[in-house]
C-alpha cells in the first residue's frame, strides 16, 4: 500500500493540515522562540550581584593557555572550553570576563556564535581604583533547549590584568614580581572574583565545575594549575606545555594557572592515614629568593604530612587526590589563599614566607571553604571561622606555649566592644569581605563555644558529618545552624538558647551575651 491518508483529503484540507503541522512544531519545539529566554547575568549574591549567571551548570572547563612570562602577555592558542548543562531554554546567555582580554571567537557546539563584551551592572564601587566586573554574552545560532548539554570555546589574547577589590587589595592575574620589574611570571589567587581575570566562567561558588589546565611557557618555566599533573610536553620554539588536571569540583576562585621560576618537587608523597590514602605533594618555591628564606619554607612544609593527618582525625578523610604549596615572591599581594590542592604563599619583601600557622589555616581550608563552601561571599565567615578555629586547635595541641581554645574564645569575649560593631553574617558591602576580627576571629570564637557547649566528641562527629555530607558543595547559614542544633543533643530551652547563641555571634552589631557558660552542661 502506498501514500497517506491525507492524500485522499480536499486540497483545502491538506493545506489547513499542513498549516497546523508547521504551527505545532513552531509552538512545541523546544528551541522554539517563545520557550527561549535569556539567562540571568546575576546569581544575587548579596555583596557581588555582579557576578554568576543563571540559565545553565557548568560540568567541566579545558582551559589552555599560552603565555610569554616575558610580556605578561597570553597568546595565540588561548583557548576556554567548556561543557554545561541548559536549565532553562536559552536565547543567549552569559559569562563572566574582564575586558582587558580580546575576545576573538566563540562557538557553541562547533558553531560560530554571536558574541559582545561589556562591564557587569550594577556599579561595584565609586573607587576609580576598584575593578569593574565584566560579562562576556554569547547568542548561540537557534538558541539551547532547556536540558541540553551544550559545548562552548571561547579564543582570546591579550595582557591580563589584577583586579583590584573593594578594600584596594589585588587578586586574579597578579604580574609576579619580587619588586619592580623585577618579574618572572603569573601568580593567581582569585577570591573573591579574581578567575575572570583570565578565563571566561561562571564564577560563583554554587556552580562547581572539574577543571583541565594546560599551559604552554618557555622552558625553564614551572606552570601550575590545580589537582595532579597528567602531563609533561615539549613543544615547539623552546617551550613546553604544563598539564593539571583537577576531577574533583572546583570553585573558580580556588583554581591555579601560576607561572615562574621555581624549585619544583613531585617526588614526594603522604599517606593519609584516615582515608588509607598516599597523596603525591607538589610544591614550588620561587627560585630567585634568597638561600635562607627559601630553607626556612623548606623546613615549614615537612610538616604538611603532619598537619593533614592532624587535620584528617578532626574532620576525615582529606577530600581531594593530592596536595602542594605555591610559595611565590610577589610581596604587592600579601596574603596567602587557599587554592584547591595548592595553597599559595605571596611571600614579604625579604623573599617566600610560609609560617606554621598559616600553612595549618590553608590545608584546613581544603576540607571547610573549599570542599564544603559557603553558599554566597555573605557567608565567608563559615569558611575562615573553620580554618581560624583550626589553625588555634592545632597549636594549642602541638605547642603547650600557645594559649588553649578556651583561652582564645575569653580573649575574643574580652576584646574591646568596638571591635564587635560588624557582625559576621552582616558584612554590610565588599569592602568588608576580608574583616579580620568579625570574619576570621568572631566566628572561630563562635565555634569554640559551641564546641564548650557540646562537648569535643560531638564537636567534631558534626564536623565530620558536615564534610560528609555536604562534599564538593555548599552550605548556607541556615542550613549550618540547622544542622550544628541537631548535632548539639540539646533538648527544650537549651536548644532554644543555642540558636539565640548563634544568631548572637552571627548578627548581632556588638558583643554577644550568650556564651557556653549560660548552659546547664558548662
Amino acid at each position: 500500500m502506498s501514500g497517506t491518508v491525507c492524500d485522499n483529503w480536499p486540497i483545502s484540507a491538506r493545506i489547513l493540515a499542513a498549516a497546523a503541522l508547521v504551527l505545532c512544531l513552531a509552538l512545541c519545539s523546544p528551541t522554539a522562540a517563545s520557550a527561549l529566554e535569556p539567562g540571568a547575568d546575576s546569581l544575587g549574591d548579596p555583596l557581588f550581584p555582579q557576578i554568576g549567571n543563571g540559565g545553565y551548570d557548568v560540568d567541566h572547563y579545558d582551559i589552555a593557555l599560552s603565555y610569554d612570562p616575558a610580556t605578561n602577555a597570553l597568546g595565540a592558542g588561548t583557548r576556554t572550553t567548556l561543557t554545561a548543562t541548559a536549565t532553562q531554554g536559552l536565547s543567549r546567555f552569559s559569562l563572566d570576563f574582564q575586558r582587558e582580554l580580546t575576545v576573538s571567537s566563540v562557538t557553541v557546539d562547533g558553531q560560530p556564535a554571536a558574541f559582545d563584551q561589556r562591564d557587569a551592572k550594577p556599579r561595584l564601587s565609586r573607587n576609580p581604583k576598584v575593578t569593574q566586573p565584566a560579562k562576556l554574552d554569547v547568542t548561540p545560532v537557534g538558541g539551547l533547549a532547556e536540558g541540553r548539554k551544550f559545548t562552548v570555546a571561547i579564543s582570546y589574547s591579550g595582557v591580563p590584568e589584577e583586579i583590584t577589590d573593594s578594600d584596594e587589595s589585588i587578586e586574579g592575574w597578579v604580574r609576579a614580581c619580587s619588586k619592580p620589574g623585577d618579574c618572572d611570571g603569573s601568580f593567581t589567587v582569585n577570591e573573591p572574583i579574581g578567575a575572570q581575570s583570565w578565563f571566561p566562567c561562571n564564577n560563583y561558588m554554587t556552580d562547581k565545575a572539574s577543571v583541565a589546565t594546560s599551559i604552554t611557557v618557555p622552558n625553564g618555566f614551572t606552570a601550575l594549575g590545580a589537582g595532579e599533573l597528567a602531563s609533561l610536553v615539549a613543544g615547539p620554539n623552546a617551550t613546553t606545555t604544563w598539564s593539571w588536571v583537577e576531577d574533583d569540583p572546583t570553585a573558580t576562585y580556588l583554581t591555579s594557572a601560576t607561572v615562574g621560576r621555581f624549585d619544583y618537587v613531585d617526588d614526594q608523597t603522604l599517606f593519609e592515614r584516615t582515608g588509607g590514602a598516599t597523596l603525591p605533594i607538589y610544591g614550588a618555591i620561587d627560585s630567585a629568593g634568597p638561600a635562607k628564606a627559601k630553607a626556612a619554607v623548606s623546613r615549614t612544609v615537612r610538616r604538611i604530612p603532619a598537619m593533614t593527618n592532624f587535620l584528617a582525625k578532626r574532620f576525615g578523610p582529606y577530600p581531594f587526590d593530592s596536595i602542594g604549596y605555591v610559595a611565590d615572591w610577589v610581596p604587592a599581594v600579601g596574603y596567602a589563599l587557599e587554592n584547591q590542592t595548592k595553597p599559595h604563599f605571596a611571600g614579604n619583601t625579604k623573599g617566600p614566607l610560609v609560617s606554621d600557622p598559616e600553612l595549618l589555616h590553608e590545608i584546613a581550608h581544603q576540607w571547610l571553604g573549599n570542599s564544603v563552601t559557603g553558599r554566597t561571599w555573605q557567608e565567608i565567615w563559615f569558611n575562615e571561622g573553620w580554618a581560624t578555629f583550626a589553625e588555634v586547635f592545632h597549636a594549642a595541641k602541638v605547642n603547650e606555649r600557645e594559649q588553649s581554645t578556651r583561652q582564645f574564645f575569653r580573649a575574643v569575649l574580652a576584646t574591646r566592644s568596638q571591635k564587635f560593631r560588624l557582625a559576621p553574617a552582616e558584612l554590610g558591602g565588599p569592602i568588608n569581605l576580608f574583616s579580620g576580627f568579625a570574619v576570621y576571629v568572631r566566628p572561630a570564637a563562635m565555634l569554640e563555644g559551641y564546641r564548650e557547649i557540646v562537648g569535643t566528641k560531638r564537636f567534631f562527629a558534626f564536623a565530620k558529618d558536615l564534610v560528609k555530607r555536604h562534599a564538593y558543595g555548599t552550605i548556607g547559614e541556615r542550613q549550618f545552624v540547622r544542622e550544628a542544633l541537631g548535632a548539639s543533643g540539646l533538648r527544650g530551652a537549651e536548644l532554644r538558647r543555642l540558636g539565640a547563641y548563634f544568631r548572637q555571634w552571627l548578627h548581632r552589631e556588638g558583643k554577644p551575651t550568650l556564651t557556653p557558660a549560660d548552659f546547664r552542661g558548662q
